[in-house]
């Protein structure tokens, strides 16, 4: 029992090592463009920072006037 999942294993990832060999060119496009989505997001997050601390204004109740 033991043995057919060690073969099993082995199996996997020679297979998986055959595809990823045979689409390198492919899986490092899909990395570049993982690459620069991630850079546009970090540019936007920055951007909203940037404009909420701009629009921050203090919340709470007013101090009560004085009679």
């Amino acid at each position: 029992m033991i043995t057919v999942g060690i073969v099993a294993f082995i199996v996997g990832f020679v297979t998986g090592a055959l595809v990823t060999r045979n689409n390198v060119e492919e899986v490092n496009k899909v990395v570049e463009e993982a690459k620069e989505l991630a850079a546009k997001a970090e540019a936007e997050l920055a951007e909203l920072k940037a404009k909420q601390s701009k629009s921050a204004t203090k919340r709470g109740r007013k101090p009560a006037a004085k009679k």
